[in-house]
């Protein structure tokens, strides 16, 4: 499925391109006072972009390092290392206990708004369609897989054909990717990769990071099989669009992967990084029109009933946001006080 995907987007010829390149040009972006224009360069989110990218390219030795210490801290960890924890389920079940992982806790990448377009939009980002799931770490090492979602608990253990994930592979390889879970059809889309076969990849940028998994991908062909003994899920890639291509046309053609849960872009330039990042940033596409000019096909252009523009939308998330914060604040005072009581 996402390999004919792939082929759909890459049949897109260059005139498309320049009319896509040539059409995002003449449609400048600003939304009231909200400065969302294409050539603004000197704004806050693009000038963190810069000091970024410059601190990276200094600083690569130490990414290296980083990516070596997490290898490291796995192949040290045993099970009894595993704290057992009681945490509520997503979807309102009853209380639920999973193994927590600290080494594995917040590895992830995360992205930020786009608050403005990237003057270098064109020549320097990555989209990648992002289906609605759970985001998930992939760690494949001691001949078995495991899931583990962002504060480290683990939620699944199985067997996967990616090294050492299975007990067919070495027990001394490694792979770690950064996945969505996609519970309906029982898998897993790879976003990106922080280490394959004991090669930390922190240190690599987005475009050989993203070429890299392309190329292994298509030489273990089982990772597209779900319910074998070698590997329990199907692991597939997400379909990268450089955005100088015809973002309408490959768009359209990524129906398989709704329902869509919005857009990433990445910088090509942009080291793995833990935590939340200007290199990464997230639309969602019912704001494709507003921020980039492009028009989508149903269902991808249609907006909450609420919708005004994404100023209101972003005020309400961080509204909900904090509310949530409050509300778990207040559990934890609860609980020390039913502790303090016992």
């Amino acid at each position: 499925m996402t390999t004919t995907v792939t082929d759909e987007i890459a049949n897109i010829d260059e005139t498309q391109c320049k009319s896509a390149r040539s059409a995002f040009y003449k449609k400048p972006i600003k939304r009231d006072n909200y400065r969302l224009e294409v050539d603004q360069v000197d704004t806050p989110q693009e000038t963190r972009r810069q000091q970024l990218l410059e601190i990276q390219k200094r600083n690569r030795d130490s990414a290296f390092n980083a990516g070596r210490e997490i290898l490291d801290n796995i192949f040290k960890s045993d099970d009894e290392d595993e704290e057992e924890m009681e945490i509520e389920h997503c979807d309102n079940k009853p209380w639920q206990r999973y193994k927590r992982h600290k080494q594995y806790a917040n590895q992830l990448m995360m992205s930020e708004w786009m608050l403005e377009v990237p003057p270098d939009l064109l020549e320097k980002w990555i989209m990648v369609p992002c289906p609605r799931g759970k985001r998930t770490l992939l760690v494949a090492c001691k001949s078995t897989t495991n899931a583990y979602n962002r504060r480290g608990n683990r939620l699944g253990k199985f067997q996967s054909a990616l090294p050492g994930g299975n007990s067919n592979e070495h027990r001394s390889r490694c792979t770690i990717l950064d996945c969505i879970w996609i519970k309906e059809l029982k898998t897993y889309y790879v976003l990106d990769v922080l280490a394959w076969s004991n090669q930390s990849l922190l240190n690599c940028d987005t475009e050989f990071r993203f070429f890299w998994l392309e190329s292994k991908f298509q030489e273990i062909e089982q990772l597209q099989e779900g319910g074998t003994s070698r590997n329990t899920y199907p692991i597939l890639l997400l379909p990268r669009i450089h955005c100088d291509s015809n973002l309408e046309s490959a768009l359209a053609n990524v129906s398989a992967l709704a329902p869509l849960d919005g857009l990433l872009f990445y910088h090509r330039d942009g080291l793995y990084t833990r935590g939340h990042t200007p290199l990464v940033t997230w639309l969602k596409t019912f704001m494709l029109p507003e921020i980039l000019g492009i028009s989508l096909p149903p269902p991808f252009d249609e907006k909450p009933d609420d919708y005004i523009d994404i100023r209101h939308y972003l005020l309400n998330v961080n509204a909900k946001k904090h509310n949530r914060e409050d509300l778990e604040n207040n559990s934890m005072e609860i609980v020390d006080k039913d502790i303090e009581a016992t």
